[in-house]
């Protein structure tokens, strides 16, 4: 029972997020510095509660990879967020969370052909899905071909980092959970985040904070930092198929009646057909 309660808690901090990064690009706040701040929160607090005396007693030389793997991961979560925060603006909330649920296809394969876990017939029609549900839920395929900035890119890349990124957190469990805390292995990748967000700002010199800029990264690395954790204790306790797909169905739909409701974003039949299919590839890849 505890399993469904952190799946729950998992898909309501992202359906907030998403609904938080709407909020930013609608108020016209400078992205980067609120992510900077939502990084900076969201570290302290992961290493706040990790523990750090046992961490001490590590000698660099055997927790490298797993550092390696936080800066690798860091760097997606920050450059992803950004063109989260984008795509929620141009292509509405629940496009952009089934962009980015249905890049569980990554882990996946992943875990298939790295992991040589076995894929049965039906998650391979699953598989097969996600590239159809990705080109029906595209917006201006035709302007996407001509500019190569267009808010169908931004689909695109979202979907290609959020699957970077869980198929790092994929590695994390499988090769060095015991190394790491998952706290503490969070806590890297969002420093990692946190100081590529203040070298961005640097680079720029914008350095005027506002208050609802600082507002809003609080608001959001909070929610940030636990919904991977609630996401691995979700592991913990369940088998992976139930929680990625739980998790993945339950913030499409949330998001798609966030969207709908709050933000009064628009969907085309072929769109509304793609949110239908993200939740039958989602189901078929368990």
């Amino acid at each position: 029972m505890i399993g469904w309660v952190y799946i729950v808690l998992c898909a309501a901090t992202s359906v907030l997020i998403a609904h938080l990064l709407k909020v930013i690009e609608f108020k016209n706040f400078d992205t980067i510095r609120v992510l900077t701040i939502n990084y900076l929160v969201a570290f302290t607090v992961a290493f706040g509660t990790s523990g750090l005396n046992s961490f001490t007693e590590l000698q660099i030389a055997d927790i490298s990879a797993p550092l390696f793997l936080a800066a690798f991961t860091g760097f997606f979560f920050i450059a992803n967020f950004f063109i989260y925060s984008k795509s929620v603006f141009h292509n509405g909330v629940g496009i952009s969370i089934a962009a980015m649920r249905i890049s569980l296809l990554i882990p996946v394969l992943l875990s298939t052909l790295w992991y040589l876990e076995y894929l049965d017939f039906w998650q391979w029609i699953g598989v097969s899905l996600v590239f159809l549900t990705l080109f029906l839920l595209l917006p201006n395929k035709r302007k996407m071909l001509r500019e190569p900035f267009s808010a169908a890119w931004l689909l695109l890349l979202l979907f290609l980092g959020t699957g970077i990124g869980d198929a790092s957190l994929k590695v994390y469990e499988a090769d060095f959970s015991g190394l790491l805390s998952k706290q503490q292995f969070m806590g890297f990748v969002f420093l990692t985040a946190f100081l590529l967000g203040v070298l961005a700002i640097a680079v720029r010199n914008r350095w005027a904070f506002t208050k609802g800029e600082l507002f809003l990264g609080i608001a959001i690395g909070i929610p940030n930092l636990y919904t991977s954790i609630f996401l691995i204790e979700a592991l913990e306790r369940m088998s992976g198929g139930v929680v990625y797909s739980s998790v993945n169905v339950l913030t499409v739909l949330g998001g798609t009646i966030l969207g709908v409701m709050k933000w009064g974003d628009r969907l085309t039949k072929v769109q509304w057909t793609g949110i239908f299919l993200t939740l039958i590839s989602i189901l078929l890849l368990i």
